[in-house]
């Protein structure tokens, strides 16, 4: 549900840390959503389901008081809050609630209902290309690292994807309709490289 959440919020692994870096307490054990969201964590304790709760009702508020970055803020402007049915954004409780199989996550974490790719024509297969090699830049001057680095994490890629991907960072092509269908990840619900963009900001460099 938590990756689900940050996907659709356009987050990285990072954004949640990155954003408990800036701001400072109360978010700041936020840097350990990362774990929680891999399962790492087998046994949150209490104050995880209220930090969760304090990220949750910031998104809902818009409230982004203490984000310097121009590049974090823009990731943060347009999130959405997991909420009841009511519209009241989870808190503690239902964050606990849904941990302990008490309530079951939103219908829009379910993966069967993700697994559908998204129909772009392709001007908006142009600009979803842009958009990552945006990502991309903005990453590299704000955090550092290079093509090279970036280009590590699809080696295991076919060689036309990893061409086309470079060829796409670089402002060269863009990925047309009939591009995505051949890296879109049925299982995960996304296209492959929102994969490896998260990869690569897993470097050791990111740390």
């Amino acid at each position: 549900m938590l990756r689900r959440w940050r996907e659709k919020n356009g987050w990285t692994q990072y954004t949640a840390t990155n954003w408990a870096k800036e701001s400072g307490p109360p978010l700041i054990k936020l840097s350990g959503l990362s774990e929680l969201e891999q399962g790492k964590t087998l046994h949150p304790r209490t104050k995880t389901f209220f930090c969760l709760a304090q990220l949750n009702n910031r998104v809902a508020a818009k409230d982004f008081a203490g984000v310097r970055s121009r590049a974090l803020l823009d990731q943060l402007k347009d999130s959405k809050p997991i909420t009841c049915e009511d519209g009241r954004p989870w808190g503690p409780v239902e964050f606990w609630s849904c941990y302990a199989g008490l309530i079951d996550p939103p219908d829009w974490t379910n993966p069967d209902l993700m697994a559908v790719m998204p129909q772009l024509e392709d001007q908006e297969a142009v600009e979803l290309s842009k958009k990552w090699a945006e990502e991309i830049k903005s990453a590299i001057l704000e955090r550092g690292g290079g093509k090279s680095e970036v280009m590590r994490v699809v080696s295991n890629a076919p060689p036309r994807e990893r061409e086309k991907w470079e060829d796409v960072l670089l402002g060269f092509d863009y990925y047309r309709r009939d591009d995505l269908v051949r890296i879109w990840d049925a299982k995960a619900g996304r296209w492959m490289p929102v994969a490896w963009m998260e990869e690569w900001m897993a470097l050791d460099h990111f740390d």
